[in-house]
């Protein structure tokens, strides 16, 4: 039997965050993301969270599912209200990614890493992904929603077709992992990560966040509905676009939105 979700304790432990105030639990949810970004157009509070122990609809990015048995992972979203122009956005599912791998870290001892833009590895299997929406007011972040899925106690089956093979913390422990320690890390980590952005020092977060990124240096193949480019990925820009050396050696700045990477066979 998986241990449930404990909204007292994470409002008693995280008394000194702003998500403290303002977390929201649900046994089910059709969508995390969907609730909090019905709550941000209702005037909800930055920090706002939501978590459920199951979703019947949740979402990746490009509108792909996220499959996830009933009370076996850590899924949650969060409402932002940052003081920044939307370009700069995806900075957001960056530093969640670092404070994501970081607890990860601390709590199980596994080394992710981060597959840009929104996803967290532990070597070529999925771990964790990111969805990450936002509402712009005259080029202005009215409110950001970052979801966000980390595959806890789950034994994955095979990957669907065309998927990464998945893998998750009992997998790689082969312990038990406490959900609430796990998001009791995350969230204070989060949340001091999102105050730098805010008061604009990302040098640090900048560094870190090319550090532990999987795909710096390799063979890349980027697809949009748009266009198919191959290159070599040589770094996250500060506001979390990559860079890439096209096939011409030119520099191409490909933002997040809606692409998909996957590294070139060898």
């Amino acid at each position: 039997m998986h241990e449930l979700i404990q909204p007292e304790l994470l409002k008693k432990r995280l008394a000194e965050s702003f998500f403290s105030s303002h977390i929201h639990y649900y046994p089910s949810v059709d969508s995390t993301n969907a609730l909090v970004k019905t709550l941000a157009n209702q005037g909800a509070s930055e920090g706002t969270i939501v978590i459920a122990e199951e979703q019947t609809a949740g979402r990746g990015r490009r509108g792909k599912s996220w499959v996830s048995p009933a009370g076996a992972n850590l899924l949650f979203s969060v409402l932002l209200r940052p003081p920044m122009e939307g370009d700069r956005v995806f900075a957001l599912t960056m530093v969640l990614s670092l404070a994501a791998l970081k607890a990860i870290k601390k709590i199980c001892g596994v080394k992710a890493m981060i597959k840009w833009p929104n996803d967290l590895y532990v070597g070529a299997k999925k771990l964790a992904g990111i969805l990450t929406e936002f509402a712009v007011t005259e080029k202005r972040v009215d409110w950001a929603v970052l979801g966000m899925g980390i595959n806890v106690g789950w034994r994955p089956d095979d990957p669907e077709e065309g998927g990464a093979p998945a893998t998750s913390l009992v997998e790689e422990t082969e312990r038990s992992i406490s959900r609430n320690e796990l998001l009791l890390e995350l969230l204070p980590g989060f949340e001091a990560f999102y105050k730098e952005v805010v008061r604009g020092r990302l040098e640090a977060l900048y560094e870190q966040w090319n550090r532990h990124c999987l795909v710096l240096g390799k063979a890349v193949v980027i697809e949009s509905e748009m266009e198919r480019i191959e290159g070599r990925a040589l770094r996250i820009d500060d506001c979390g676009a990559l860079i890439i050396e096209d096939s011409m050696g030119n520099e191409r700045r490909i933002i997040t939105g809606e692409v998909s990477l996957r590294l070139a066979s060898p």
